[in-house]
């Protein structure tokens, strides 16, 4: 929500301006701050708990708009997300780390996808994208969002390189939040 106040309070601006009214575009622009920030802290934050059979199994904590925290059920900090905040503008991409030590990057398969995704993904699942999980040459896995063979809505692990654990956290926050 915060993102569409920002657009449009951008563009009223950007009108202002061309109809040469410099004071009114300055008081517009400060107001669509000030809005797009209220609303962002006016928003609640997820705080998720897995269960594997009726047992907490993990737990996935927002911190911010696009910052998590996944947890063990004991508290233990298993690992952080984190997606780029400029994946807006093109392909999403998700850090995920441990202690500021970068574990594992997602991103989605390709531009052209992305985009198609970003303008017409709400309205069919054809348009949807697979994210590979990777570290320069290690292959992780892949969230499989689009059925090309199978299952769609999957995550894909291949080896032990990432925890299981924290995969399932980025599958779910991936899930969860797009398109």
């Amino acid at each position: 929500m915060s993102g569409i106040v920002c657009v449009a309070g951008i563009a009223g601006t950007w009108f202002l301006i061309e109809q040469k009214s410099p004071l009114r575009a300055l008081i517009a622009l400060a107001l669509t701050f000030a809005f797009a920030f209220l609303i962002a802290r006016l928003a609640p934050r997820a705080n998720v708990t897995l269960y594997n059979d009726g047992t907490p199994a993990l737990t996935i904590s927002q911190r911010a708009n696009t910052a998590y925290v996944v947890a063990a059920p004991n508290g233990t900090i298993l690992g952080q997300l984190r997606k780029s905040p400029f994946s807006f503008l093109g392909r999403t991409r998700w850090t995920v780390t441990h202690e500021g030590r970068v574990l594992a990057e997602a991103i989605e398969e390709s531009f052209g996808r992305a985009i198609l995704r970003k303008l017409y993904g709400k309205f069919s699942r054809r348009f949807e994208t697979n994210i590979y999980i990777r570290l320069p040459g290690v292959e992780m896995g892949r969230i499989v969002r689009r059925k090309v063979n199978g299952d769609v809505d999957v995550l894909e692990l291949t080896g032990d390189a990432l925890d299981r654990r924290v995969a399932v956290a980025l599958a779910t926050v991936v899930f969860g939040r797009e398109p």
